[in-house]
């Protein structure tokens, strides 16, 4: 069979098994990488190479720094702050709890810092009597905009970083997200202080929540388990490492932001070190990690590999600035990011990603400009995924003590698509030249 045709004849299966929910993540991303192997479009070492990749090691570790983050109470200390200083007038509490949501998921992952939130905004809507739906809709969206603000705010941005550093010569640096992920993340604050009172629910949560659905939950899968359980019920965990913690992710974040070593090395390194200091125990080691979103991305690598070895990423790209044009490469993107948009509502944003920047960098190199604007452009629409519960974990996460049904997140979430979708075609390439 034509490597092409069996590349695109993969991709189909992947994303129909993606969006049917009824296969699991996993199954579907070994299930390409095999598939691959099979119809000989890559070799066997090369279709397993991404359980090996310094990616997907890169976001083990940050697993597992989120989990020492967690159970050594330094997501409850931050909690306790809010308590605090954040008084009882809604717009207020917004912001103070956008402001921590912002610092914890440039640090620890946005899936670990909504879980450790979830249960300080559920006290806090008791003690100012403001309804959880007008808080936990608010919390996920602004935490999905600060995952913009670092390397490690989600596992979208290491993959970027990544592909940017074979197909642009360079990787992105630890804090360049941010320059696109500040105005973002102000923004999308205003907008859920401005417009939620207008476009959310006022009620409480379910007392009973449904059984989840296959779609829900292939969506939580994502999610590790210990994160997943603190977000709906808040254990008791001494404060063993406070210290050891904080002094080791410090440590971790100044080597990633200088490079003085590779992003996976320092990510490993900080790892050990709490393994080795106790802060983490093995127990806590094998549930903090999303075992779900390891085998997703390793298995999803090698298949952007195939796009751009096999010349299929270029036949699209052909094919795309056939209908586009090459006159302005902002048609070009902004194409790219809607294509972006729309399947990140229903499938993994990593898939997502790994499925369309292989077409990003040929189209930028058939129009001879730079990959950088596209795969940052990527990395916007990715967080963009705001219209439905299942577009991300966090998302899903709130829905149960916010109360909320499917159809309660467009109408927020639509103004901040837009936002973000316009951002990325005309603001990313002001920053990223083309």
């Amino acid at each position: 069979m034509d490597p092409i045709v069996a590349t695109f004849l993969i991709l189909g299966a992947a994303i129909a098994a993606f969006l049917s929910a009824r296969v699991p993540l996993e199954v579907v991303a070994l299930g390409v990488a095999v598939a691959l192997w099979a119809t000989g479009v890559l070799s066997l070492p090369a279709a397993l190479a991404g359980f090996g990749d310094p990616t997907v090691l890169f976001i083990a570790s940050l697993f597992v720094v989120a989990t020492a983050l967690e159970t050594s109470g330094v997501t409850r200390w931050v909690g306790g702050v809010i308590l605090a200083r954040a008084g009882t007038r809604r717009g207020g509490v917004l912001v103070w709890l956008g402001g921590i949501a912002a610092v914890l998921t440039a640090l620890i992952s946005i899936n670990g810092a909504v879980a450790a939130l979830i249960p300080v905004a559920v006290v806090i809507a008791r003690r100012s009597r403001i309804p959880t739906s007008q808080l936990m809709i608010p919390l996920a969206f602004v935490a999905s905009a600060a995952s913009l603000l670092t390397l490690t705010g989600t596992p979208v941005n290491v993959v970027v970083s990544e592909l940017a550093a074979s197909e642009a010569g360079r990787s992105f640096g630890f804090f360049e997200f941010a320059l696109v992920g500040v105005p973002l993340a102000i923004a999308t604050v205003a907008v859920v202080v401005s417009l939620g009172p207008r476009l959310l629910p006022r009620c409480g949560p379910e007392p009973e929540p449904a059984e989840l659905s296959d779609r829900e939950s292939e969506t939580l899968s994502l999610v590790p388990d210990a994160v997943r359980t603190g977000a709906v019920r808040t254990r008791r965990r001494a404060r063993t490492g406070f210290r050891r913690t904080v002094v080791i992710t410090a440590a971790m974040v100044v080597v990633l932001a200088t490079g003085a070593v590779p992003a996976a090395i320092a990510g490993l390194l900080a790892a050990g070190a709490l393994i080795l200091t106790r802060v983490v125990r093995l127990p806590d080691l094998y549930t903090g990690i999303s075992w779900t979103t390891l085998v997703l991305i390793a298995g999803m690598i090698p298949l952007s590999v195939a796009f751009l070895d096999t010349g299929a990423a270029d036949l699209v790209a052909d094919g795309l600035l056939a209908v586009v044009g090459a006159a302005d490469p902002h048609v070009a993107l902004l194409v790219v990011c809607v294509v972006v948009v729309v399947l990140g509502q229903f499938i993994s944003n990593v898939a997502t990603v790994l499925i369309v920047a292989p077409v990003a960098t040929s189209v930028a190199t058939s129009l001879g400009v730079s990959p950088l604007p596209f795969l940052m452009a990527l990395t916007v629409a990715g967080a963009a995924a705001f219209l439905t519960p299942v577009a991300t974990p966090v998302n899903l996460m709130v829905m149960s003590p916010g109360g909320y049904r499917f159809g309660d997140y467009w109408r927020l979430g639509l103004p901040l698509a837009l936002l973000f979708l316009t951002a990325a075609v005309l603001y990313v390439p002001l920053i990223w030249r083309f």
